[in-house]
């Protein structure tokens, strides 16, 4: 006889949780920003942008903490990779948010288990090689 779980039961959750990473990309195609279509004048006093109709071009734009913003131009030959990893990122920040409420459940269930390690598949500080200079990395 198959034993049914609710959709709530720990084991649906550890479940659910566990599922989540398998459906992402590879963290090295993330980037975090928005891609923006601007048009600009180039400054040559005798190029068409000077009076009229201005260069379009892309940029990736990205807001750091405390307001700062920094952007950076997009060749378009790699705009559909910058919107790639863009959507990456969006798939793992929805992940980080889909596990968080799993656990936030698990929490109320009183199903966490405080014997699990906090840096679990990470080698300890102890174990991790050393840096060149001969100090901890």
């Amino acid at each position: 006889m198959v034993k049914r779980t609710s959709p709530e039961s720990p084991q649906t959750l550890l479940q659910r949780r566990s599922e989540v990473p398998r459906s992402l990309p590879p963290l090295e195609l993330v980037l975090r920003g928005s891609l923006l279509r601007r048009e600009i004048r180039c400054g040559k006093p005798t190029c068409h942008c000077a009076g009229g109709t201005r260069h379009p071009i892309l940029v990736l734009s990205v807001t750091f903490p405390g307001g700062r913003t920094r952007q950076v131009t997009v060749p378009a030959k790699l705009s559909s990779t910058v919107e790639a990893w863009i959507g990456n990122y969006r798939l793992w920040w929805k992940a980080i948010e889909d596990i968080s409420e799993i656990n936030r459940r698990l929490l109320q269930l009183r199903q966490v288990d405080s014997a699990s390690p906090s840096r679990e598949g990470r080698p300890s500080r102890s174990t991790r090689p050393k840096s060149p200079r001969g100090g901890e990395r």
